[in-house]
């Protein structure tokens, strides 16, 4: 089968800006000087070296990178240049406009990654520091789910959402988003000040982290949560969940022009201590945030046993589908009894899927769709093909 080329999984990220129409209480951007915008002349660099160094994803990110008047100039760029793969980090603010939405998709974007940070607006807006917030950014969201842009979020962990992870995960899984980040807060910048309203343990968030993996391994979609600067041993049974333990393979570049190896700096960030030097993950796992550990220590952290079971994932209840499902879908109702080579054409096509250059994604794909009744597969002279099981019109209620 063919293999993803050595490229497609290093990400290019550029920083465009430090200003933003939010004021996030949590913003570990708070120092930064928010006049700091990187001129187009300088993206447009970096983006075609990035593409000649062999990246094959680009992140754009701030500050509020749909602030700048030149966002869809610099997202063509992207795709002209020959990336399929560009995602946008936002607040969701500015995509309350349709028309903005469809600019968007028209220049190139094929993931917009959203900041939410509860179901509730009155928390939501609170932390964000703007009334309407969830407002426009759930419309945002509804904007991109029917321009058929994929979606996920990141939710940064803070003393007013911990708690109901589980309740915000489920909201957002009936909107479209089928992939998460939780990411436990950088005690810097703005979160640094907040500390004390909003700062919480990771051990207090441990039975919480446990019981939202336990709302997507009931959704169908195990492996569509994983969490950023929490160490796995707040993770038990599921330590592979905790981003980190394998490289990033990300470059970051500010709106100055300085590089940053995600890896490197995340090693520069992290320390182990007293419990690491017994835990099964200690060569892997880099530790636990020098910030973290400076204001709370090392109480709970529990070293993990070497040879400790996974857990099992639940049962599945209602549907959902991950984006590289989704795509799959697309793609039978185009062709059916397609085989995997020509799945991987046609996914050129099709921007919901995250790595379609991989026929074992495609294989995957196919057999959890097959085990949720919904793709039905045939072996023909050595060749798998795949059509769907249910009338694409009955399936549009999932993507």
């Amino acid at each position: 089968m063919k293999k993803a080329d050595e490229g497609s999984g290093r990400c290019y990220e550029l920083i465009l800006n430090y200003n933003c129409n939010a004021r996030c209480l949590f913003c570990s951007q708070g120092g930064f000087d928010k006049s700091l915008n990187a001129p187009f002349s300088a993206i447009a660099r970096n983006i075609y070296s990035a593409w000649k160094a062999g990246y094959r994803r680009l992140g754009l990110t701030g500050g509020e990178p749909l602030v700048r008047p030149d966002i869809l100039k610099v997202i063509a760029l992207g795709r002209s240049v020959g990336f399929r793969f560009i995602r946008v980090q936002t607040n969701g603010i500015r995509l309350a406009d349709p028309e903005f939405c469809a600019a968007l998709a028209d220049a190139g974007l094929t993931f917009c990654k959203f900041s939410f940070t509860s179901d509730r607006a009155a928390d939501h807006d609170r932390l964000v520091g703007v009334p309407g917030a969830l407002k426009k950014a759930l419309a945002g969201l509804e904007n991109l789910r029917r321009l058929k842009v994929r979606l996920g979020t990141n939710i940064l962990v803070n003393r007013l959402n911990y708690a109901r992870l589980p309740e915000i995960i489920s909201f957002y899984l009936d909107r479209g988003i089928t992939n998460f980040v939780i990411i436990y807060p950088v005690y810097t910048g703005a979160m640094d000040r907040n500390c004390r309203k909003l700062g919480v343990r990771l051990g207090d968030c441990e039975q919480y982290f446990d019981a939202a993996v336990k709302v997507m391994e009931r959704a169908g979609l195990p492996g569509e949560i994983l969490f950023l600067n929490v160490p796995p041993c707040f993770l038990k049974g599921r330590e592979k969940l905790a981003i980190g333990l394998d490289l990033f393979n990300t470059l970051v570049t500010d709106p100055a022009g300085a590089r940053t190896d995600l890896d490197a700096n995340a090693e520069a960030a992290k320390v182990q201590g007293p419990p690491c030097r017994t835990c099964a993950l200690a060569a892997k796992c880099r530790g636990a945030d020098v910030h973290y550990i400076e204001r709370f220590g090392w109480t709970g952290f529990v070293p993990v046993k070497k040879g400790a079971a996974a857990r099992k994932a639940g049962a599945a209840g209602r549907v959902y589908l991950s984006d590289n499902e989704k795509c799959l879908v697309e793609i039978l109702r185009i062709k059916p009894g397609a085989s995997t080579r020509e799945v991987l054409a046609l996914s050129k096509d099709i921007v919901l899927c995250r790595d379609c250059s991989d026929g074992n994604v495609v294989m995957n794909s196919a057999a959890s769709l097959g085990a949720k009744g919904l793709v039905k597969s045939s072996f023909e002279k050595g060749t798998y093909r795949w059509s769907l099981a249910k009338p694409y019109e009955e399936m549009k209620k999932w993507l």
